[in-house]
């Protein structure tokens, strides 16, 4: 429960250093950068936190693929820069997660305020695999950035994990 005061918090009031900033810019290519630069700042922080606990473990991975891991994660949630997204809609995102997938469909093609929050939860991933691959990204970014809530492979498996811790 702390966790998600915490989370909210933090979503409300993100705290980027600019050494963090510049830390980020140096792990992407210019195309990404501009990606993650359009990102609000709370899923900027979001991202960092990612790209950071990604950096803490010893994966066993080649390095060209841990580059591409860490431009995943600082780039997994580009997709919601397409919309606006009000922080009562970031809530009740979080809340649904713990909701039966039946009421999270029946939700999400309704035509009530609550299917917009739905509907962008359930497409970033794939809104932010095309930003990705417009901008002309590594494909395995591209296809980090597209799997990152439904992984079918190692490398999305460890993004996957890092985005849930936080």
């Amino acid at each position: 429960m702390f966790y998600r005061v915490h989370q909210f918090i933090q979503a409300f009031f993100p705290q980027i250093d600019s050494s963090e900033i510049k830390w980020a810019m140096n792990n992407l290519s210019p195309g990404a950068c501009s990606l993650f630069l359009n990102q609000s700042r709370s899923e900027q922080r979001h991202a960092l936190d990612v790209a950071k606990s990604i950096m803490k473990h010893q994966y066993t991975v080649s390095n060209s693929e841990f580059q591409n891991l860490l431009a995943a994660a600082l780039l997994h949630d580009c997709g919601k820069s397409i919309v606006s997204i009000r922080l009562w809609q970031r809530v009740f995102i979080v809340l649904m997660q713990k909701m039966p997938q039946c009421i999270w469909s029946r939700l999400e093609t309704s035509q009530t305020i609550f299917a917009l929050p739905l509907e962008i939860a359930t497409q970033h991933a794939t809104w932010g695999g095309c930003l990705a691959q417009e901008a002309g990204l590594n494909p395995e970014i591209c296809l980090l950035i597209r799997e990152h809530h439904a992984p079918n492979t190692e490398l999305g498996s460890i993004l996957a994990s890092a985005d849930n811790a936080h």
